[in-house]
Order: C-alpha cells, then sequence, then structure tokens
C-alpha cells in the first residue's frame, strides 16, 4: 500500500484525466453502494479544517444537499473529489470499510493517483 503522504501529495493536483476516469469509476457504482458512502463523505467534507471548499465545489456539494440529491453519481462524484482535496486518508478509509463495491472503487482511484 501507498503512503498516505504520497497519496495526499498527489491528491491535491489531480489532472483533469485523472479526475475523469475517477468519475468514469463513480458511475459504475450501484445504488445501495451510493447510499452507503455519499453521507459518510458527506461528513468527512463537512469536518474539513482545512476550508478548502469554500469555492465552486463547496458550492455545488451544497447545492446538492440542500436539493437532496448527494447520494446520487454526480453527488459521489464531487464528494470524492473533495475527499481528496481535503481528506484523502479519510476517503480510502470510508470506502475500504463499506461494501465491496465501494472497496473495489478505493482499489482503483488508488491506482489513478
Amino acid at each position: 500500500m501507498e503512503p498516505i503522504q504520497k497519496i495526499e501529495e498527489q491528491a491535491v493536483g489531480i489532472t483533469d484525466t485523472q479526475r475523469s476516469q475517477i468519475y468514469k469509476f463513480a458511475r459504475e457504482v450501484s445504488k445501495e453502494t451510493l447510499e452507503e458512502v455519499c453521507p459518510a463523505l458527506l461528513n468527512l467534507a463537512l469536518e474539513s479544517e482545512k476550508g478548502a471548499l469554500k469555492n465552486q465545489l463547496g458550492n455545488v456539494i451544497f447545492h446538492l444537499q440542500k436539493n437532496e440529491r448527494i447520494e446520487t453519481v454526480i453527488g459521489l462524484q464531487k464528494l470524492i473529489d473533495a475527499a481528496l482535496i481535503v481528506n484523502p486518508e479519510g476517503l480510502f478509509k470510508i470506502l475500504e470499510e463499506s461494501d465491496e463495491n465501494a472497496q473495489e472503487l478505493a482499489k482503483k482511484i488508488k491506482k489513478v493517483v
């Protein structure tokens, strides 16, 4: 397993190509996985002390939450993006402790970053 620090350093500066690949992987998860991991990832993003989500990404996440659409593919994509910025270690912990679908997603994201 890669050291978390290395993942953190890379994740903050992910490229558009990497982001597109991650978003593609997120489209493949089941509804059950969305319902399980999205609330946990939302809490992770909201508890961030970095204040890094006071930007357009944070606004999108807030809008999705407000409209009760956070547990959607788009919600998952944006939450993964946010978690890679504020707490990559927490992202992987949540995914690896969830169902098999989420564990597979974690593996794919690690390969990309």
